[in-house]
C-alpha cells in the first residue's frame, strides 16, 4: 500500500540561470525542476539520448505540419547523416518544401497578419508566417516532371514504394543540405505515406496526361508495409520521435503494431489534445492499448512548438554525446555482417 510520505520523495529543484550556460547545462536545470513543459522537455532528451545510444534500436522520425519550410530543413539533413535517425516517415509536403529549395527557390519569414489578398495578386502563398512565392512551386513542377518521365524510363512500368520514390528524387539532387539528397546518400529510407496528398501527386497528373506519354511513374502505397514493417521486425528495438503526427506517427506505431514488436522509445511533440479522438494529440498510453508501444516503454509527450522543442532536444543530446561519438545503427550493422558472410 502506497503511504503518502511515497509521494514526496523529490523535492523541486528551483531553475538556476548562470551567466554563462550551455542547452545541455539548461535542459539539467530543466530536469532537476522536473515540472511541467520544461519536465517533460528534459525527458524527452533523455530518452532521444537513449535511443541513440541503445546499439540494438532503430530510430523512426516522424514529420508532419510546417517545420521544414519554416526551418528545419538543415537540422533533419544533419541527422541522417549523422545516423541520429534510422527511417524517416513524412507527409508529401514535408518533402516537397525540401526539393522546392533543393532547385534554387527560398521560404521566406514573413506574417501572419498581412492581407492574403494582397498575397494572392502578388503570386505568394502563406503558411502561416512563412511565404513561398509561385515561381518557385512553378520551377520545381517543371523539374519533377522532368525527373518523373527519367525514373519512369528506368523503371519501365515497375511499380516503385514510396521510399523507392524519394530515393530517385534525392538521387536527382545535388543541394547537400536536402533532406532527400541526404538520406539517398546515407542509405536512410524516407517513406511517403501520403505521397499523393502532395504537389507529387499532382504533378504525377501533369507527367501522365501528356499525349503519347510512354512509360508513366507508378507507385503503389501498398508496398510500404512490408518494408517498413520488416525494418521494425528486423530490428531488436524500435524508438520514435514524433513532430507533429497523423498519417506518420501512424505509419510508425502500425508498424510496429504489425511486426508484433511494439515500441520501446516514443517522444511525440504535438500542440494537438486528446479529447477529439485524433491521432495527433492522442497519449501514448492510449496507443500500449492496441499494442503500438510496449506497456513499460520508455515515453513522454511534450505539449509545444516543435520547431522550438526538437532544437533543443538535438542541441542538448549533441552536447551530452559529444564530437568523437560515433553511431552506427542496427540495420547498418546487420548489413555489414551479410556482407563479410
Amino acid at each position: 500500500m502506497i503511504e503518502r510520505k511515497d509521494y514526496l520523495q523529490d523535492p523541486v529543484v528551483h531553475i538556476k540561470i548562470s551567466k554563462k550556460l550551455t542547452v545541455d547545462q539548461l535542459m539539467q536545470q530543466f530536469k532537476n525542476s522536473g515540472s511541467l513543459g520544461a519536465g517533460r522537455l528534459a525527458t524527452a532528451c533523455d530518452i532521444y539520448e537513449n535511443m541513440i545510444s541503445d546499439p540494438e534500436c532503430t530510430v523512426f522520425l516522424a514529420l508532419s505540419g510546417a517545420v521544414i519550410p519554416a526551418g528545419m530543413r538543415t537540422l533533419v539533413a544533419d541527422l541522417i547523416r549523422k545516423r541520429f535517425v534510422d527511417v524517416v516517415v513524412c507527409t508529401g509536403a514535408s518533402m516537397v518544401h525540401d526539393a522546392i529549395e533543393a532547385v534554387g527557390g527560398h521560404h521566406y519569414k514573413g506574417s501572419c497578419v498581412v492581407s492574403d489578398h494582397e498575397l494572392y495578386k502578388h503570386h505568394i502563398f502563406r503558411i502561416y508566417d512563412v511565404f513561398v512565392t509561385e515561381e518557385d512551386y512553378v520551377r520545381l513542377d517543371y523539374q519533377l516532371s522532368e525527373m518523373y518521365d527519367n525514373i519512369a524510363a528506368k523503371h519501365k512500368g515497375e511499380s516503385l514504394s514510396s521510399n523507392e520514390f524519394t530515393w530517385e528524387i534525392g538521387k536527382c539532387l545535388k543541394d547537400p543540405n536536402s533532406i532527400l539528397r541526404a538520406a539517398y546518400e546515407e542509405n536512410v529510407p524516407i517513406f511517403l505515406p501520403a505521397v499523393r496528398d502532395s504537389e507529387f501527386g499532382f504533378i504525377h497528373w501533369l507527367h501522365s496526361s501528356q499525349q503519347n506519354k510512354k512509360p508513366i511513374l507508378q507507385l503503389d502505397a501498398f508496398k510500404d508495409v512490408p518494408t517498413i514493417s520488416g525494418i521494425c521486425s528486423k530490428s531488436p528495438k524500435n524508438g520514435m520521435v514524433v513532430i507533429g503526427g497523423g498519417v506518420p506517427r501512424n505509419t510508425i506505431q502500425s508498424a510496429a503494431l504489425a511486426s508484433k514488436k511494439g515500441l520501446d522509445y516514443g517522444v511525440v511533440i504535438t500542440m494537438d489534445r486528446p479529447e477529439i479522438g485524433g491521432l495527433s494529440g492522442s497519449t501514448l498510453e492510449e496507443a500500449v492499448s492496441w499494442g503500438k508501444i510496449k506497456g513499460q516503454a520508455n515515453q513522454v509527450m511534450v505539449i509545444g512548438d516543435a520547431l522550438m522543442v526538437f532544437p533543443f532536444m538535438v542541441a542538448s543530446v549533441t552536447e551530452r554525446l559529444g564530437e568523437d561519438f560515433r553511431r552506427v545503427p542496427f540495420l547498418e550493422r546487420e548489413r555489414l555482417l551479410e556482407q563479410r558472410c
